[in-house]
């Protein structure tokens, strides 16, 4: 009996020592350094190495009044809790966002708050040039009100980065933290996949599906935040060349609204940001899709 006991408290320790793994599971190329400190490329810029989370899929992100998110996933039976560090929290890039060049957004009418959006993607083709660059395209939603602790952005990313495409759950900044989840991959040129965000109650749920039902997800808690923006939007870092982009667009379609009294709204979408470097721009097809394109001129602008 005690062997047997053994056996299972073995088994048991190296399978959290697995998870664990997979919680610190950031790789050396997603790593930079600058003056001498770690940083981590996200859609919310550069931030300290100390200041992002990748986690496993189907994790839950709770916050609490003391400063400190606590992890959860019933799937990968475990639970952790990461304190509040200051560094983070100056350094909060939800203050201060410059580096969207596309966007479509719409702002939800007063006294009501966004209970779902979500909508397929269509993935372009590759660049023709494959440097460095980072192109992050998604849909998101954010509380612009200032409700709860910080402006929290949920979104599901499609990523174009180390020379291929990926898809993932973000959420920034909980504590000044951005955390994702486990990326799928199995996504080219063609594809369609599915993206959302959810609210039920204090529970916010981020879904990033690829083309053959893998997805990446995440749920935070929402501390009473009104989520009352909603935006599709192409973000981008490392751009040396217009050949860095897509040459065909990037098309969002059947965005589907809710809102929190249950009734299902075409957005108003505007286009904030107009014409963009390289020939971009957003096109605002009808209530439900949206398309970004750069190279839309059949010259090149080097």
């Amino acid at each position: 009996m005690k062997i047997k006991l053994l056996k299972n408290l073995l088994i048991l320790s190296l399978c959290f020592m697995v998870v664990f793994t997979q919680f610190e599971s950031l790789t050396e190329e997603d790593e930079e350094i600058v003056n001498g400190e770690e940083y981590v490329q996200t859609p919310f810029g550069l931030l300290p190495r100390e200041c992002v989370l990748r986690v496993p899929t189907g994790t839950h992100i709770q916050e609490t009044e003391e400063g400190f998110i606590h992890l959860t996933n019933d799937q990968e039976n475990f639970v952790k809790r990461v304190a509040r560090n200051e560094k983070c929290d100056r350094k909060n890039p939800t203050k201060l966002l410059k580096t969207w060049i596309d966007n479509g957004g719409w702002t939800i009418p007063d006294g009501l708050t966004l209970q779902k959006f979500e909508g397929n993607y269509k993935v372009p083709n590759d660049p023709q040039l494959k440097s460095n660059q980072i192109l992050y395209y998604f849909i998101g939603s954010q509380n612009n009100d200032g409700s709860g602790p910080g402006i929290s952005i949920i979104q599901p990313v499609l990523t174009f980065r180390y020379n291929k495409w990926f898809f993932q759950s973000w959420n920034c900044c909980p504590q000044g933290m951005a955390i994702n989840s486990s990326p799928v991959g199995n996504v080219k040129a063609g594809d369609t996949l599915y993206g959302s965000v959810e609210i039920v109650d204090d529970k916010v749920t981020i879904v990033s599906q690829n083309s053959e039902g893998q997805s990446s997800t995440l749920s935070v808690s929402r501390e009473d935040r009104n989520f009352n923006w909603i935006d599709a939007t192409l973000e981008v870092y490392k751009i040396i060349s217009c050949k860095n982009f897509p040459t065909e667009y990037l098309e969002y379609s059947n965005m589907n609204v809710t809102l929190s009294n249950g009734q299902s709204v075409q957005p108003q979408w505007e286009d904030q940001y107009g014409n963009s470097m390289c020939n971009g721009r957003t096109s605002i097809i009808d209530n439900q899709t949206i398309r970004i394109q750069h190279n839309i001129q059949q010259t090149q602008q080097n």
